[in-house]
């Protein structure tokens, strides 16, 4: 029998109402993820994550890479639908508020720490005309018994209401049932509460010089309470950062317990170094390489291998949340009748770029194959199109395993 005074059941309660939910079961509500405590007592929630330069470098590349994106619909003949109506939302404006870069930043946000987005979609005579982005903190996910989803959302109580699956742009993150996402920070909370310790620790550490307390041998005497708050007094003044390296006088015959070398603790150096292998773990967190937000050390390759480093976070990063983004798009905003037709799609060749030469060589073995035009290569470099310039061209010396000799009896 489960009773108020059990301590587990109060620990359960908070976790799953402030924690957020992991799968959402018929009759169920998914409520946001607000806060983690973690073990040391640390509230960890988005604006405190954010407040560590790593989360902050993190979630920013993400969230602005994707936003930088250019997102088109384009057409069964893989050409841009620009009369569809739902292109000048994404690629445009989605709402009267903000562009498109913007919206895609703030979703991809949403993401990265509440693991869910969403968005309003507004209607008029039954086509889709804006997409407001809503507070993922604030919405709630219900599941009736029936199946029917239904988001209740609640912002300052009073700017909120009861919508409807189709009414709702829903970008789900890591999940686990495919109907609410996973929150980073909160499956993190204990990564992001020990960085946050020991930045704490080390600005402590910084602000008494890097010395440990020790002690002070003031012989046979016995000092008076006056003259015992008078030295502390004495040594807080030369604990203090600009007093760092200057010499106290001892007067009395008082000497110091412990020597001078020993006031620097190893152990308070150490902790320096293991705020870098905290970066790293949030790094791991976001699946974004170290490299990217200028977390290098003497075995980087930075130089020797950026292609390869931008190729691995398109794949391995950015590629798995853009195809979710493309397909939920499609399925809320396209008509079952349009999806035959049309599709949304991301264009991400401005990640696989390399420099001016491997472009070029790119380019060569394109055009000298027949796979792309000469204007098609011009379009991707952003220069206008030239007559003659769409036909798809092959080297001569090119031919099949058959033909070889064939050609040559022929001539002769």
């Amino acid at each position: 029998m489960t009773t108020l005074n059990d301590s587990g059941w109060w620990s359960r309660f908070y976790g799953r109402w402030f924690g957020g939910a992991k799968r959402l079961d018929k009759g169920d509500i998914a409520n946001p993820h607000i806060s983690q405590t973690t073990e040391s007592g640390n509230i960890v929630n988005a604006e405190t994550a954010l407040k560590l330069s790593a989360v902050w470098a993190c979630v920013k590349l993400r969230s602005q890479t994707i936003a930088s994106l250019p997102l088109h619909l384009r057409d069964s003949n893989r050409e841009q639908a620009n009369e569809h109506p739902l292109y000048r939302i994404i690629h445009d404006s989605p709402n009267a508020d903000m562009c498109a870069s913007e919206f895609w930043e703030a979703q991809s946000a949403s993401l990265d720490l509440w693991g869910n987005a969403y968005s309003l979609i507004n209607r008029t005579s039954g086509k889709i005309v804006s997409l407001d982005v809503l507070d993922p903190q604030c919405m709630r996910v219900k599941r009736g018994r029936n199946g029917e989803i239904v988001y209740l959302y609640d912002k300052n109580n009073s700017d909120g209401g009861e919508y409807s699956e189709s009414d709702i742009l829903h970008f789900r993150g890591f999940t686990l049932d495919g109907l609410v996402g996973l929150s980073p920070i909160q499956y993190q909370a204990q990564c992001i509460g020990a960085q946050v310790d020991a930045n704490k620790a080390a600005s402590s550490a910084f602000k008494n010089n890097l010395k440990a307390g020790g002690f002070i041998k003031t012989g046979s005497r016995v000092l008076t309470d006056e003259q015992r708050s008078r030295m502390r007094q004495n040594l807080a003044t030369f604990s203090a950062p600009e007093n760092a390296g200057k010499w106290m006088v001892l007067e009395a015959e008082m000497e110091p317990a412990n020597s001078v070398g020993s006031w620097i603790n190893p152990l308070d150096a150490q902790l320096l170094e293991s705020r870098f292998f905290g970066i790293e773990e949030i790094c791991r967190a976001f699946s974004v390489p170290p490299q990217l937000i200028y977390r290098t050390d003497k075995s980087s390759s930075w130089a020797s291998s950026l292609e390869q480093t931008n190729l691995g976070f398109l794949t391995y990063s950015l590629q798995p949340t853009l195809k979710r983004i493309e397909q939920t798009i499609s399925r809320k905003l396209l008509q079952p009748s349009e999806r035959k037709e049309f599709y949304p799609l991301f264009s991400v060749e401005g990640l696989l770029r390399a420099d001016s030469a491997g472009r070029a060589n790119f380019y060569a073995q394109m055009l000298q194959n027949g796979v792309m035009s000469r204007n098609e290569v011009r379009k991707l470099e952003n220069l206008p199109p030239v007559d003659g310039g769409d036909t798809l061209t092959v080297q001569l010396n090119l031919t099949s395993i058959e033909k070889i000799g064939v050609e040559n009896d022929t001539q002769n």
